[in-house]
């Protein structure tokens, strides 16, 4: 019988798709909070539209913030100050910082309890940034 072995890489891909729950969890339920403040108290139309502008860009920004680690991890990222390779993450990089700077922007229009998730959701979205490294560390 053959035990099941996997290589140390696999345990950072993994914690990274746990760490990655948090601020996918924190948007969700931006996005939730969204949907019942309309039947509670609408929003000005000019303020709803600025939320779902952060709401859009936070959810790009996820994405990019997902897709930019999965590729740099990929590429032998490393915490120790050697570059990765050449690959995706390379091309990502600036749209995921604008991205997410914009989603960070905008959440400042938000109102009450979306914007109190938006701003955890940043907060989360940088957390997550500085654990995947700590994730490497031998």
């Amino acid at each position: 019988m053959q035990q099941f072995r996997t290589s140390p890489d696999t345990f950072v891909y993994v914690g990274s798709a746990i760490l990655f729950l948090l601020p996918c969890t924190l948007f969700g339920l931006a996005c939730r909070g969204l949907i019942q403040s309309k039947a509670r108290a609408p929003l000005p139309v000019w303020r709803k539209y600025l939320v779902i502008g952060a709401l859009g860009t936070a959810g790009l920004a996820t994405m990019l913030h997902i897709a930019w680690n999965a590729s740099w991890l990929h590429s032998g990222g490393s915490p120790h100050g050697m570059g990765a390779g050449p690959g995706v993450w390379q091309s990502i990089g600036p749209f995921l910082v604008w991205t997410f700077l914009g989603a960070t922007g905008l959440s400042l229009f938000a109102k009450g309890k979306v914007r109190g998730l938006l701003i955890a959701w940043a907060a989360s979205m940088f957390f997550v940034f500085q654990m995947i490294y700590m994730l490497q560390f031998d």
